[in-house]
């Protein structure tokens, strides 16, 4: 397996991945996403030019099998949170059929050592209520809950 930084050249792989991760989020949360579009394309090629933004992919025999997304905030204005710099993690989603092989450790590895040489002190990222796979992979990185996003639905 190979991680690295992505590229334009991986746009079409990075829309069959985005369009999986869409897709689920889509069927199982719609107040909150809606499906993927051509919209993706455009967001997905900012991304790539952002050298703000850590993109990396991972490739298994020369195939673009998942892909990461982060960037680094940090607090400046609210003066009861900490003022250390965070990485946070906007997309991370591995190829249904590569689940459970070791690319997201992989990814999430590498996103770590990128947070630690920004001088971040921790990294963040929000996970869906519905995706139990997902919090069970993050828990077992390390991660552990540290909000609750509440949602209400307001009739028309």
């Amino acid at each position: 397996m190979n991680i690295r930084k992505a590229k334009t050249t991986d746009l079409t792989a990075l829309l069959v991945l985005n369009e999986q991760i869409g897709m689920l989020h889509f069927e199982n949360a719609p107040e909150a996403f809606i499906k993927p579009s051509e919209a993706d394309k455009e967001f997905l090629k900012h991304a790539l030019s952002d050298p703000s933004r850590l993109f990396l992919v991972a490739e298994i025999e020369n195939r673009v099998v998942g892909f990461l997304t982060a960037f680094i905030s940090k607090n400046e204005a609210i003066p009861f949170l900490v003022r250390c710099p965070i990485c946070r993690v906007g997309t991370i989603v591995v190829d249904e059929n590569c689940r459970t092989s070791g690319v997201g450790t992989e990814l999430m590895q590498a996103c770590s050592r990128w947070a630690k040489s920004q001088g971040a002190a921790q990294i963040r990222l929000e996970v869906m209520a519905f995706n139990q796979p997902a919090q069970h992979f993050y828990e077992k990185l390390g991660f552990k809950a540290q909000s609750h996003i509440l949602c209400k639905m307001l009739g028309e």
